[in-house]
């Protein structure tokens, strides 16, 4: 009851984004309710994402999440702009590393190879939204290195300026908890939810890899809806 009442009110804008809720001792004088009653609601806002709460200052009125259809291959930027939303980037990291395993593996490169290793903070109306830590093969990513990352996307550069037509790719989603530095780079708390996608892009006609990334949203401002059908 409790949950569901105070989510009404922050649908109707009785509570914007960044209000504070009542405090646990009110919601339990006014519903007169226990505690632990309370306390599951708050957590369950929580997890819905409509919330956020800080130990000692209160729960806070989250900003609605961005909704994103799996459907096709997009990048961050087409997907901003379909939601009305102007997208941009800060470079945090532009290097070169040898490949590790798990980028080898998904780049068809030796293990004695070098990648490029580039990450951005994505953002949207200038909040941050997502932390890209991406992958390219040298010979490639040494060119891209050299691009306006903070204005252009990767797939606009690879396919309208080096006219690589991307195939597919492939996802694999699962929770995570963001670390100190991507807590920070993100503009939320240690320890808060992030989605977490992993995603090699391919190249066509032959399906070469041509970039692998750990893309990190923050779960309180993004989810994702995909639609199945039974054959």
């Amino acid at each position: 009851m409790i949950r569901n009442e105070l989510l009404a009110q922050i649908e109707v804008g009785r509570f914007r984004p960044g209000d504070q809720i009542p405090t646990e001792p009110e919601l339990i004088a006014r519903y007169d309710v226990s505690r632990t009653t309370v306390r599951r609601a708050l957590r369950d806002l929580q997890t819905m994402g409509v919330i956020r709460r800080h130990p000692g200052r209160g729960s806070f009125v989250n900003e609605p999440q961005l909704e994103q259809r799996l459907e096709k291959l997009t990048g961050f930027v087409e997907d901003m702009n379909a939601l009305g939303l102007d997208a941009s980037a800060k470079v945090v990291t532009i290097e070169k590393v040898p490949a590790s395993k798990v980028v080898a593996d998904n780049l068809r490169l030796n293990v004695d190879e070098y990648a490029i290793h580039i990450e951005r903070v994505r953002l949207a109306n200038g909040q941050p939204i997502s932390f890209d830590d991406s992958y390219f093969p040298e010979s490639l990513g040494s060119r891209i290195a050299q691009e306006n990352l903070e204005v252009d996307p990767f797939y606009s550069i690879l396919e309208e300026r080096y006219e690589l037509a991307l195939s597919d790719a492939d996802y694999v989603l699962q929770a995570s908890v963001a670390d100190a530095r991507v807590a920070d780079l993100l503009a939320t708390e240690p320890g808060a939810p992030i989605l977490l996608i992993e995603r090699t892009s391919f190249a066509a006609p032959d399906s070469r890899p041509i970039i692998f990334e750990y893309l990190m949203y923050r779960g309180d401002r993004m989810k994702y809806r995909l639609k199945l059908n039974r054959q």
